[in-house]
């Protein structure tokens, strides 16, 4: 019977627009039908006290009682009941719900109550619980630091690489040791590693470096702002007076200028940090993946960072966890509204829950209510300002990691459908012993495999990013670190770079369609699985169970701004004659086209390393080349005829396709169109 209350209860809990499909809103139960305070307690909790955070509770309140405290007028049966509970302090949830899509959401009605932290959170629940105006309670779940407690190994300068010239596209002199963008076999990285283990953007910053209009809220530990490398591509409310003491913007944050410490509330506040006992830099790190500061002549380069013309993506900080603090809901949720109104366009999340401890998407909804409403609010969010949030997806977009503990299942948000779940990948092409993968798993991306690398350098097959060491000296600034918390910036970065080219050439995108051009811009990571073992920490590591289960494939770069660009991509196989069929560039009849030359340019020739004159036959393009690469080749066809019209002969005419060539050591049945 308890459990028919329950559910009867989250249905009116839940906004209208989160009610799963057939669901319909029937009144709440009488609370004189419940005998104890455990049983009212039931009929209004969505979820268990289970790592809840000790001196804070949330509660989703009635509409017109929520109004009144919002506007701070007394509501005498909430103050005798506070005093009796020891309940000190009661505030909104979110600042500033005037806008609709907050108020579909249910999100003006959210407050917190907080109390002392020696108090039984359970009673005071049950003591909440008896106001009829309290129609929901969530208690202020945490997520543990599931990315450790350890600092990330230091950057120090290194003598021992084997492998060729680079040919380096920027002048960031750490760029050498990034791998995991632009990886050419170095053995000192790894034994294993293989040419083109990386997420393939050399190429694609030669079409753009990213756009200071996109946005990437970053929720993990406070972003060192003032870092070198990251300083000039931080986002900055320049409706904020810094330092002043006053909400100039009226936003609910006092001197947000960077963003926001979401561990702060007024009974605690705080400021953005990112040097507090217990802070390993993770925020810093995942930040300089998504955009540190290219072309600057210091430190690391990052995936929308830019070319050094100040046109990089802009980071901004929504501080979640800090120190020995964790993430709770409530901190969580602010965030990504935060974030939304803020204009971010990517919302990049490196953490969550443990791989199975949550198993479906309504298990999710609903013990994690306030949360998915906010993440829901951020995908939806579109301010009316263009200047707000510039992006040409008619959606915002939310990036989680898979999770670290080697679960056959993805950890949840990221398991959620509406949010991308990134696994991790190492410079060897293949799946880390710590990824979890499987169900809610969409896409790969490197995470870096320090199992792997035995020697006393074995950091270099980690993720090589900024951090937040305080020292006068840049170089001590950088450091190595490895999980999906690692491999998720790097498709938020390709996400916010993808969006920076889309608004380059003039095109926008519905939701569903970038989605899935992401999704299909990746690579073959199944065709690495060969023999379904690998050496890792000395011992054989059997990747039998992950086939065709760390999502789509592994992230492209290039591939996923040519889709955008709608250039078709051609595969060839490396170090072999290839027949490239061009029925996806020129349509079905491609065999019976008349074709009358290429242009291939020298830089193409050089990326590609082509030996030979290529050639088409019968719709088939016989290419062979040498090197990893990619870029654009011109082909020229006939349309109409087999010969081309001249001022006395009737005849066709001349037309070209770009498309986009790329060399892989595997290839699609298909033909690799994808």
């Amino acid at each position: 019977m308890k459990t028919n209350m329950i559910r009867r209860f989250i249905s009116v809990l839940l906004p209208t627009a989160l009610l799963a499909a057939g669901c319909a809103e029937v009144e709440s139960p009488l609370l004189e039908e419940a005998e104890t305070p455990a049983a009212v307690l039931a009929t209004k909790c969505v979820n268990t006290v289970e790592k809840a955070d000790d001196g804070t509770l949330l509660l989703y309140l009635e509409e017109d009682v929520a109004l009144r405290l919002a506007e701070g007028e007394s509501v005498p049966e909430w103050e005798h009941v506070c005093a009796e509970l020891g309940v000190d302090h009661v505030e909104k949830l979110f600042p500033k719900t005037d806008d609709e899509l907050s108020r579909m959401y249910g999100l003006h009605r959210w407050f917190m109550v907080s109390f002392p932290a020696s108090a039984d959170v359970q009673k005071v629940a049950q003591g909440m619980a008896k106001l009829n105006n309290v129609k929901g309670i969530q208690f202020n779940t945490q997520y543990e630091r599931k990315f450790g407690s350890e600092a990330p190994i230091a950057w120090k300068p290194f003598q021992g690489r084997g492998y060729g010239e680079f040919n380096l596209p920027f002048n960031d002199p750490m760029l050498v040791d990034q791998w995991h963008y632009i990886n050419n076999k170095d053995m000192s990285v790894a034994e294993t590693s293989r040419t083109g283990a990386d997420i393939n953007v050399k190429n694609a910053w030669g079409l753009t470096g990213g756009d200071p209009r996109i946005i990437v809220a970053v929720c993990d530990e406070g972003v060192k702002y003032t870092h070198p490398d990251l300083v000039e591509n931080m986002w900055v409310n320049t409706a904020e007076i810094p330092d002043n003491n006053i909400d100039d913007d009226n936003n609910g944050y006092v001197d947000d200028i960077h963003g926001w410490n979401f561990l702060h509330t007024e009974k605690y506040p705080k400021k953005i940090s990112w040097n507090e006992p217990g802070d390993v830099s993770h925020g810093t790190h995942v930040a300089g993946t998504v955009a540190a500061v290219n072309n600057n002549g210091i430190g690391v380069s990052g995936v929308a960072g830019g070319t050094g013309n100040g046109d990089g993506c802009r980071i901004m900080s929504c501080q979640v966890f800090s120190g020995s603090s964790s993430a709770t809901v409530g901190a969580r949720a602010r965030a990504y509204h935060y974030a939304a109104q803020m204009g971010a366009s990517v919302l990049q999340c490196s953490y969550g829950n443990e791989g199975g401890y949550i198993t479906s998407d309504n298990m999710f909804e609903t013990s994690y209510n306030v949360e998915m409403a906010a993440l829901r609010y951020f995908r939806e969010y579109k301010s009316e300002n263009p200047a707000s949030n510039a992006s040409p997806v008619n959606k915002n977009i939310i990036v989680f990691a898979a999770g670290n503990e080697g679960s056959p299942i993805s950890g949840y948000p990221a398991a959620h459908k509406e949010i991308i779940s990134v696994t991790a990948f190492g410079p060897d092409y293949l799946p880390t012993n710590y990824t979890n993968y499987g169900p809610g798993s969409n896409i790969a991306a490197p995470g870096g495999d320090v199992a792997i690398n035995m020697t006393t350098t074995s950091e270099r097959s980690q993720i090589l990013s900024t951090t937040a060491v305080e020292s006068e000296n840049y170089d001590s600034n950088y450091g190595w670190m490895q999980g999906t918390s690692m491999a998720c910036p790097h498709v938020s970065g390709v996400i916010a770079l993808g969006m920076s080219y889309a608004l380059k050439i003039g095109k926008t995108f519905d939701y569903d369609e970038f989605i899935g051009i992401l999704y299909s811009s990746v690579n073959d990571i199944d065709y690495y699985i060969e023999t379904c073992t690998k050496e890792a920490n000395g011992m054989a590591f059997d990747l039998t169970p992950y086939w065709r289960k760390m999502g789509t494939g592994a992230l492209d770069a290039w591939k996923f701004l040519m889709n955008i660009e709608g250039t078709p991509n051609l595969v060839a196989k490396i170090g072999e004659e290839s027949k490239v069929s061009l029925v996806n560039s020129f349509g079905a009849s491609a065999g019976n086209l008349t074709y009358t030359r290429m242009e291939i340019s020298d830089e193409a020739h050089e990326a590609l390393g082509i030996e030979g004159e290529p050639y088409i036959n019968n719709g088939r393009l016989f290419i062979k080349c040498t090197k990893y690469g990619s870029a654009k080749i011109r082909i020229y066809a006939i349309a109409g005829g087999d010969n081309l019209a001249t001022d006395a002969v009737m005849g066709g005419s001349e037309f070209y396709r770009e498309v986009s060539l790329l060399s892989r050591d595997s290839v699609a049945e298909n033909g690799g169109w994808l």
